[in-house]
């Protein structure tokens, strides 16, 4: 017979009032000695806690009327009840998420009660193009952020208190300064309209130079090449393949040579990169059709000789793995891509890592450490994962399973190359994070290998921005550090992966690694089926099922021919969309392969089954 806990969500909601009253008495008490900021915070994370209560209260009576629902069925159908069994389960791990979500926002309660007092905002002004702002009592260091209409925010340090930032003609950009202390507050924004020409001097004579102007694109074999506008230096191109969606990206300078796209004639523009300026007349270049199987491989120095090993396809898991397994299993995927904080012990893993097994999915661990590096203790801890999780690891000891578990890698961060996780991206600490960054990634590898050497280590190649100073920082500081790894990751999202892969491939052969797999850990498009989504990564905003179907068979095959057996592995980002469909703009909401609740994408879900079915 099936027990109810009548009582224990009653117990438990109380002592979660009792929580949020106390809470409220703590925001009470601290505004005579605080800001009304903090206050504000105390309140808000008081609500958070209300509000999981609330939640978790809701998912335990929905768990006992699913077990009401069971144990009614039973008696009535003894043996037919397999809708009501998976209601069960359904709600149990709902409730379980609820749990996690009220602990989270009960810690985060806490640590809002004792926050010590926020360090004020600066008062900014503008004068001219000059920005210039009141100093915070002992503090000479500052965080500055540019908003630049169409690009990710930028930050920077600032020492002293006035910065005259780099002229961005043609735009309006958004400004804003707070002190280089944690839990300070930012400045209200100020802006500067910048006009869209430029003046040069020649002589005693001055010329305006319209920087709206279409420059002249001439070819050259297989390179493009444009006269410079002014003082513009990042020009945008659009490529035009026949039967693919138009793709743009940024270029630095005033010539590229784009990669090859055998059988075709590409036409191509450009423009500067500046508000409402005009493309140039397009330019085409006919490709050769290649006569063998695959098209040529990037050319680094020295050439990469043959990677041995077999490639694999999965689905990257959301943060919620046991949730997004049913999907995961829906789409057919044998092994998926699930993260957890480097802090995490081996032992809160169980009974996720019993559940993908039962489910024949082999996972790939991500241990993430947002903006920041991990200390070399953690570093030194993935060990613990390795040992227990690993082929032959302890947790599997005395287990029996359909197929064979076991972790084979553990990847060490997530787009810690990228910019956006950290304030200050300056060459010079960007290129110390690099190589901070390498000198761990050894010494993780190292303890990895040391208590289970069938677990290999996958580091982060993504030369994502400053060129290719990610992967020379990283050797100048590790000049061996290609034989501690078993693969680069990268995530080239756009119709621009090949530059993305070759960069790769040629930055960690130019610093003298042996040639590594490329590991492809988020790749993926957004669809809502024709409606028009913020943005795409260069791909169609409005991408229908049916595109994307198209579009990721050839990103997939155009990989696996370009690389061939360097070519790790590739994992669609992600199982299910976050939002169902037409109810957000938003690019992050449509990444699934499936639809919020699991329904299919059409086309697209069948091309996703069908490739995870051949790898």
């Amino acid at each position: 017979m099936l027990a109810f806990p009548a009582r224990r969500p009653l117990r438990l909601l109380a002592a979660l009032l009792l929580l949020v009253t106390a809470l409220g008495a703590l925001s009470v008490s601290a505004a005579s000695a605080a800001p009304q900021a903090q206050t504000a915070a105390v309140r808000a994370a008081a609500a958070r806690v209300n509000r999981t209560a609330r939640a978790q209260h809701a998912a335990e009576h929905r768990l006992t009327a699913a077990k009401r629902a069971l144990r009614s069925c039973e008696r009535r159908h003894r043996g037919a009840c397999s809708a009501q069994r998976r209601a069960v389960r359904l709600a149990n791990r709902r409730l379980k998420e609820a749990r996690r979500r009220s602990r989270i926002a009960r810690e985060q309660a806490r640590r809002a009660s004792t926050t010590s007092t926020p360090v004020p905002a600066p008062t900014i002004t503008v004068n001219g193009q000059t920005l210039t702002w009141t100093a915070v009592s002992n503090v000479n260091r500052y965080v500055f952020v540019t908003k630049v209409p169409g690009l990710a925010d930028a930050y920077s340090t600032v020492k002293g208190t006035s910065i005259t930032p780099p002229a961005v003609p043609g735009q309006t950009v958004k400004y804003s300064v707070r002190a280089d202390v944690k839990g300070s507050l930012w400045a209200p924004e100020v802006s500067i309209a910048y006009p869209s020409t430029t003046s040069t001097s020649t002589g005693t004579s001055t010329t305006s130079v319209d920087l709206l102007a279409a420059p002249q694109l001439t070819v050259s074999g297989q390179t493009l090449t444009w006269t410079q506008i002014g003082t513009v230096t990042s020009y945008v191109m659009v490529t035009k393949v026949p039967g693919l969606a138009d793709a743009y990206s940024t270029v630095s300078g005033t010539s590229i040579t784009p990669p090859a796209v055998p059988g075709q004639t590409v036409q191509y523009s450009v423009r500067t990169n500046v508000s409402g300026s005009l493309w140039a007349p397009q330019v085409a270049i006919t490709y050769p059709a290649t006569t063998s199987t695959t098209s040529p491989t990037p050319a680094p120095s020295p050439s990469p000789t043959p990677v041995t090993g077999s490639f694999q396809m999965g689905v990257v898991s959301g943060s919620a793995p046991l949730y997004q397994l049913p999907w995961l299993q829906q789409l057919g995927a044998h092994t998926a891509r699930m993260e957890f904080d480097i802090d995490t012990p081996a032992s809160n893993m169980a009974s996720i890592m019993d559940g993908y097994a039962r489910a024949g999915i082999r996972p790939l661990l991500l241990a993430s450490f947002y903006g920041r590096l991990p200390t070399d203790a953690e570093a030194q801890s993935l060990a613990s994962w390795a040992a227990a999780y690993g082929p032959g690891g302890t947790f599997w000891q005395g287990k029996t399973y359909a197929t064979t578990p076991g972790v084979q890698d553990i990847e060490f961060g997530n787009e810690t190359s990228y910019s956006y996780q950290f304030s200050d991206n300056s060459l010079s600490t960007y290129a110390a994070r690099a190589q901070s960054y390498a000198r761990l990634a050894k010494e993780a590898a190292q303890a990895i290998h040391a208590a289970n050497p069938n677990v290999g280590l996958l580091a982060i190649g993504d030369n994502a921005v400053n060129q290719d100073a990610w992967v020379v920082n990283m050797f100048k500081a590790v000049p061996d550090l290609g034989s501690y790894v078993a693969g680069w990751t990268i995530h080239p999202y756009g119709p621009n992966w090949a530059t993305r892969m070759d960069s790769t491939v040629n930055s960690t052969a130019a610093a003298g690694s042996p040639v590594r797999p490329l590991w492809v850990t988020e790749y993926g498009l957004a669809t809502d089926n024709g409606n028009c989504l913020d943005s795409n990564y260069g791909w169609d905003k409005c991408m229908t099922y049916d595109e994307a179907a198209t579009t990721i068979h050839g990103v997939l095959s155009g990989m696996q021919t370009r690389y061939g057996s360097q070519l790790g592995a590739f994992f669609l980002y992600q199982g299910n969309d976050q939002q169902a469909t037409g109810t957000s703009t938003s690019r992050e909401a449509y990444f699934g392969a499936l639809q919020k609740l699991g329904a299919p994408k059409g086309a697209y879900t069948s091309e996703v089954m069908a490739d995870l079915a051949a790898n």
